[in-house]
Parts: structure tokens; sequence; C-alpha cells
């Protein structure tokens, strides 16, 4: 792992990933037996179909008009006995369990140079418990819930120092996958992977579940999953990977997202990042640092909104409390809140360099689309 983000309790992984094509066994995208799209929570609900850009800017930034919900800088949880953690980078994941409305996951530090992947959950998003531990070493988790109750996650995995992209499915058996992951975050998986590294990459992490088709088994499964590669040991860039029946992965650069970022002002590494839809176009917000004086500047690195749809980018700054700066693993979840009404959730990692006033550790926004 080329650079670790060490702050507070709770830390970020910096890797890096991809260029070129990395195979099991290389096979074409093909959606079988379902749709190959954004699931939930990636989608925008009905409500805020007609957001622009702007709009969406504005949310990000957190100077949209309508009073948020929720604002939370160095956002705990605890577990079953008390024990405060640091959750971040969070990832916000509605569910249809009544006891653990929202599922997130997220990761710590467990030694001086290793994290582990959490499984924690809230009944309205203020409020963070920890459930469990999912697997280590590991960290910048995601998870996605399939139309069966069967869940995917995604983490960046590290056993030996150079991190890879690891899966794992949950499947519906006697109890469904996520009520089994629930109820023991670290169940053996149905089925598990661990990706093969980026050519010509010395790190591959921070995946991000894209479009998905999933029609009740893996073997007949299309997921998308982003993530970032370190090239040559030298610069973070972006890939898109593509996991077919759970065994075939391909993974080439985005090199259309790259040169956007690059474009736009960030010329340095440009890592982590959350896709998602609004309406008809699909957007990203991704991590990148500005002109840094080192791979290791701290306080270089802020957050972008790319319209994947329009071609188009706008760096984001948002107002935090405080005047931080430099932010990092941007994720975005649309939800419903336990009012009824429907709400983007904004996370993002405040670093300790570059942060005014602002306390590092795990930020959450939480903004009603409607009033």
């Amino acid at each position: 792992m080329e650079t670790t983000r060490l702050f507070l309790f709770n830390v970020t992984t910096v890797v890096a990933a991809a260029v070129a094509v990395a195979n099991l066994s290389v096979q074409s995208i093909t959606a079988r037996g379902a749709a190959y799209d954004y699931v939930a929570p990636q989608v925008a609900p009905p409500v805020a179909a007609n957001l622009g850009m702007a709009d969406i800017a504005a949310i990000l930034n957190e100077t949209a008009p309508n009073p948020p919900y929720f604002v939370a800088y160095q956002l705990t949880t605890t577990d079953t006995h008390d024990n405060l953690a640091g959750a971040a980078p969070l990832k916000v994941v509605p569910t249809d369990d009544a006891q653990h409305s929202f599922l997130g996951v997220f990761h710590n530090q467990i030694n001086s140079t290793q994290f582990a992947a959490y499984l924690g959950y809230s009944s309205d998003l203020r409020v963070w418990h920890t459930i469990g531990q999912i697997h280590s070493p590991a960290s910048q988790p995601d998870l996605r819930i399939l139309p069966d109750d069967s869940v995917v996650y995604a983490e960046e995995y590290n056993p030996s120092g150079r991190p890879y992209v690891r899966v794992q499915y949950y499947g519906d058996g006697g109890v469904t996958g996520l009520q089994a992951l629930i109820a023991n975050p670290a169940v053996v998986p149905t089925e598990a992977i661990t990706l093969p590294g980026t050519a010509f990459a010395k790190a591959d992490g921070t995946p991000e579940f894209g479009r998905i088709s999933y029609s009740g088994a893996m073997a007949s499964s299309t997921i998308e999953i982003t993530h970032h590669y370190y090239y040559l040991g030298q610069r973070d860039l972006e890939a898109d990977g593509t996991l077919t029946s759970f065994k075939s992965w391909s993974s080439p650069s985005d090199t259309t997202v790259d040169n956007l970022v690059t474009n736009a002002g960030g010329n340095g590494k440009i890592g982590d990042r959350e896709i998602f839809t609004v309406g008809s176009q699909v957007f990203e917000v991704v991590e990148a640092q500005v002109n840094p004086a080192s791979g290791n500047d701290y306080g270089s690195w802020r957050l972008f909104l790319v319209n994947r749809t329009a071609g188009a980018i706008q760096k984001l700054s948002p107002a935090l409390a405080g005047g931080a700066q430099s932010l990092g693993n941007p994720t975005v979840s649309f939800v419903t809140l336990p009012t009824g009404v429907s709400a983007l959730v904004f996370t993002c990692f405040v670093f300790g360099a570059n942060n005014g006033t602002t306390p590092l550790g795990g930020h959450i926004f939480v903004y009603p689309l409607e009033q």
C-alpha cells in the first residue's frame, strides 16, 4: 500500500491503481437475465430527476437551500461494549430490515500498518452502532443489497503490502445473505474472489460498485467495479472494471475521467470516487490532488463533480464549518429519511492538513430533496 491516511482513530488508505487490462479470463460485458444498470442507493428518486449539475454541486458544496437533516464531523460509532471508534469513510446503504434501517461500511486501524473493514447500522443516520468486523486486513469497503436480499461487498484487501480488490457475495440460503451478514459480519461469504492486480501497477484499491446485472446467481451476473490503481508506483489513476460470472475480470483504464480531472486541475493522484444517477444523467464525485507538493501531500486533496453523460466537470468546495479544504473518500447515497422524505447522504474524509479548525475524520451531510 503506497500511502496511508493515519489520522485520529479512523483512517483511510490511499491506494492507487491500474492501467491496462488484468484478466482471470476476459469476457465481453454482457447483461444476462437482468438489466445491467445502477442499483440502490445510487439511483436518485423521481423527486430529484430534474436536478442539474449546478443543483447537485450546490448540495455537495452544502450551500443548497433546504435545511439539512443532519450534519456531523468526526463521526463515530459504538459497539455493544460502548467502545468508541471512528466511522469513516462511511458508505450508507438503506435496507428493508426494520431494526437496521441503514447499514454503513467503514474501516479502522487494527495495528501500525493494517486496517479492518466493519459493518455498522443506524435507525436515523445520526447515531451509529458497530455490528462487527467483516474482514481484515482490509479497508475502503463498499456494499450493495440485491433484489433478493443477497449482498455484494468489495474492499481493498492488503494481506502482504500490495493491495488488491476483493469481492464477496453473501447469497440466499436458509436466511438471506443480508440477514446472515447482519447476524454475523464475519460469516464466511457464499463466494469470494481476490481480483488480479493491474498490469504495471503497484496497488489496486478503493473499489466502488457501478452497474450490476443479477438474476439470482453470481454465475450469470455482471458487476461493474470502478477503482484506482498506482501506475508504475508514480500516480494514482482510474479504472473501470467488470466482473463477469464472478470469475472473469477486465479492468481498462478510465482515461476519460483521468483527462477530465487532470484538465480541471487535479494534476496529482486521482483516487477514490462514487458514481450515481440522477434522471437520465450519470454523475460521479472524484477525489484528486491539486498542485501537490508531493505524493504524500494530504493538504492538496480536492473533490470534483463529473457529469459522465455530458462530459463536464466542476471542482467542488464544500462549505464545512472550520474551513477545511482537503477532502477525500466521497460517497453519495439516496435514502428515505425516517420522516418519509427523500434525501441525499454525502460523506467524505476530512484530512488533518489544510483543515482549518474543522475536526479531522468522517464528515456526513444529509440533505432533504424535498421540503
